[in-house]
């Protein structure tokens, strides 16, 4: 498999955090037609995006998975390291594995990211029976103040009841990876494999992991949660930006977020 560290770019100040359930939104979105067309496809309010979903949808619905070119698969490498080291420093406990099927994989490592300078995110990576490479990301939102949309239109899956989205994203070689996200809390799933899982038996095999994760406890408990983001009419976040950040407010988007 081709390692590569898995990248984000946030925007400046509040819109940081509205954007990360628009950007996870996106990169869900990245499968198109062509296989040698790569990108995240034409972006909500755009006036071929209707036309976009609906050529997406029927391609799902006839091959069960939607055609990608090989750079968008490569957005789902991630570069492991030991798991001790990894996880150090977290601002969140992560879920614990042990009891659960994740315990019997070969584990991988793990990688850990900083959300507005709070180490929120962490990757743990595992090695599957058949071979394949699965990812495990737990994004703890209460640690960071982030907030999500997801659009509840397009989770019409469930774990543990819970709603939830299967994307499969495939190219022309063969390559493919199924990303199962989910929201518990305020804590965010993804599940990535290295296969295509449209349909069983990895489709079930995946979605049980997804259903034998424990409870999750938050890492800031007494957290008030941001107020709920409201969308403008070209589906992004409505949150007014200032035309001028001050030093203060670039030295505090880096900043850790203290946990009250």
């Amino acid at each position: 498999m081709k390692t590569k560290a898995l990248q984000y770019k946030y925007l400046p100040w509040a819109a940081a955090a509205a954007l990360l359930g628009v950007a996870a939104f996106a990169i869900a979105q990245a499968g198109v037609a062509d296989d040698g067309a790569c990108g995240l496809g034409l972006p909500p309010g755009h006036p071929g995006f209707a036309q976009q979903e609906a050529q997406q949808a029927a391609e799902v619905e006839q091959n069960g998975f939607l055609r990608a070119c090989k750079a968008n698969l490569e957005r789902y490498s991630v570069t492991f390291f030991p798991l001790a080291l990894a996880g150090t420093g977290l601002a969140f406990e992560p879920v614990d594995l042990a009891g659960t099927p994740f315990a019997r994989l070969n584990s991988l490592g793990g990688r850990s990211e900083r959300m507005s300078g709070t180490p929120s995110r962490f990757y743990r990576g595992f090695r599957t029976v058949e071979g394949h490479t699965l990812t495990l990301f737990e994004h703890d939102m209460s640690a960071d103040g982030s907030s999500m949309h997801r659009d509840p239109k397009l989770e019409l899956e469930r774990v543990n009841g819970l709603p939830a989205r299967l994307v499969v994203l495939q190219a022309g070689a063969g390559e493919a990876v199924s990303v199962l996200s989910w929201l518990q809390g305020r804590r965010y799933y993804e599940l990535w494999l290295e296969a295509n899982a449209a349909r069983d038996p990895l489709r079930r095999q995946l979605f049980a992991l997804a259903e034998s994760l424990p409870p999750s406890i938050p890492g800031c408990p007494k957290e008030i949660p941001p107020k709920r983001v409201s969308l403008g009419a070209d589906g992004f976040p409505d949150i007014p930006m200032p035309l001028v950040l001050t030093q203060e407010q670039v030295d505090a988007m880096d900043a850790p977020r203290p946990c009250r």
